[in-house]
């Protein structure tokens, strides 16, 4: 049981008041009840002070009960003469338990008093395992760590080791000789308490944070007061935070270095990837537009329809190699998140008229099916982005799809979003390959003889996901089918137009 605040820090005074109440409340039943229930009134007094009090106000209380009830309890009054030598008995058993009494009931406080501090910092140490575990990065597990150092008042650094030595971790730092006692635990791997220093706001006790013999860097403490017996009582508590907070740098840094392995694998297969697709798809076209220039070359006197259709072939095999370039380079530029989007409100027929007229020569060999419902809204959207998107889907619907058969394009109102599809009548995709056509370098068909890069619908997820919408692609009965949403909002009423 724990003194009330009031009390805590006047225990000696509380113990003679308490002692001083016992007797003025026994005196005036002096005469009317036994002295050996008396006694045990004082007795009482000094388990109270034991329990409330501590040791210490325990002690005096029986030495001071034993005075009290000799000089006004015991024949002769108001005095410390004994006019029987049996109350010598009295008082040495009064003296004995009392003191008995206070010793074992103060050391049961005490260990109870210790298994709650033991519990509060068990909880504070889940706690401060449960907050690292979600750190991001150095910097929060340094914040994490001075917030539960703040619960004991106490302040820390935390020093991260490096091939330049120890670096403090965010805007801290330490002077020139705690740094040095901090190099010195890493060094040696053991915990350095420097009471010289004690002192509000220095560092007087280095922890290393040690995995399997390896320093990671060191935990520097110090007290807000100038108080070190408070960081040697909480020494085991602080070698604990210390484990665990060299355990979460540990991962840290192991994340760190799968994550930059990884994006050298992936930087490394890009790279492959871009040279494989280049050396693959623009082959033809070079190659073509080497055996063009040869058949001019070898002509002495070529007629004009000959140079005409040459020409013409020429510029669509340049047209091609424009257009793989083109797309690398979208990707390379999206890849690189620098894609702005100039949204306006506009309507989605336009766009898809724009798109129509771009590959009208492409579409000559198929019938193109087009469904619009009429009042359709406004959507907020890139239309040069856009019209991408559906260009590199009606390319690929033409690309794969069986020679003579419709392209069908379609546009639904869903709730909440505007819907275009591209359907065509081919093969469709390989069984599985629904989700991962969209990744980088992936096609349909990986040996097939149809001439593409493999980026064209890896360009529409990001043009879509960078507008807050959603595509997918699916196999349809005699054929595939991509399609993509856009979100609808909110579009601005003519009022606001005008006023605009």
């Amino acid at each position: 049981m724990l003194l009330p605040a009031a009390l805590r820090h006047h225990r000696y005074p509380a113990a003679i008041l308490l002692c001083v109440a016992t007797m003025l409340i026994a005196l005036p039943f002096r005469d009317s009840v036994d002295i050996a229930n008396i006694d045990m009134l004082f007795l009482l007094a000094v388990f109270v002070s034991a329990v409330w009090l501590g040791r210490g106000p325990a002690v005096m209380a029986v030495f001071l009960s034993v005075a009290l009830f000799d000089f006004f309890f015991v024949p002769p009054y108001l005095s410390f003469a004994v006019a029987d030598a049996q109350y010598l008995i009295t008082f040495a058993v009064m003296l004995t338990v009392g003191l008995l009494t206070s010793h074992l009931v103060s050391l049961l406080a005490e260990r109870t008093e210790q298994a709650q501090e033991s519990e509060i910092q068990t909880r504070l140490l889940h706690a401060l395992g449960r907050d690292l575990g979600v750190a991001m990065n150095v910097e929060q597990v340094g914040t994490i760590a001075a917030a539960f150092l703040d619960e004991f008042e106490l302040n820390c650094i935390l020093l991260t080791h490096s091939k330049s030595g120890l670096l403090p971790v965010g805007d801290t730092s330490l002077p020139v000789l705690e740094t040095g006692f901090a190099q010195s635990a890493c060094d040696r791997n053991a915990v350095i308490e420097v009471d010289t220093l004690a002192g509000a706001g220095r560092m007087i006790a280095f922890l290393p944070m040690a995995v399997s013999d390896r320093v990671l860097g060191v935990l520097a403490i110090g007290p807000r007061q100038p108080n070190a017996g408070r960081i040697r009582e909480l020494r085991p508590l602080l070698e604990a935070a210390a484990a665990q907070i060299a355990l979460i740098v540990e991962h840290l840094a192991q994340a760190d270095a799968i994550r930059k392995s990884e994006l050298q694998a992936n930087e490394e297969r890009l790279r492959t990837s871009i040279l494989a697709a280049l050396s693959h798809d623009m082959r033809t076209p070079l190659t073509s537009l080497v055996g063009l220039a040869d058949t001019l070359a070898q002509q002495k006197s070529p007629s004009g329809q000959i140079v005409t259709e040459t020409a013409t072939e020429i510029r669509d095999q340049a047209l091609a190699m424009h257009h793989i370039l083109s797309n690398l380079l979208e990707m390379a530029r999206l890849q690189a998140n620098d894609m702005r989007l100039n949204k306006e409100w506009q309507p989605i027929d336009e766009v898809i008229g724009s798109s129509i007229r771009l590959l009208a020569s492409a579409l000559s060999g198929h019938a193109l099916e087009i469904r619009i419902p009429p009042g359709l809204p406004l959507v907020n959207f890139d239309a040069v982005l856009i019209e991408r998107v559906i260009c590199n889907l009606l390319e690929n619907a033409i690309k794969y799809s069986t020679p003579g058969t419709p392209i069908r394009l379609d546009v639904e109102l869903q709730p909440h979003r505007l819907e275009v599809a591209v359907a065509n009548r081919g093969s469709g995709f390989p069984a599985g390959s629904c989700d991962s056509v969209f990744d980088l370098f992936v096609r349909g068909e990986p040996e097939s003889a149809t001439g593409g890069t493999g980026i064209g619908l890896a360009i529409c997820q990001a043009i879509i996901a960078g507008h807050n919408g959603q595509i997918v692609a699916e196999n349809i009965p005699d054929g595939a089918c991509v399609r993509f949403s856009l979100p609808l909002g909110t579009p601005p009423t003519l009022a606001e137009e005008s006023a605009s």
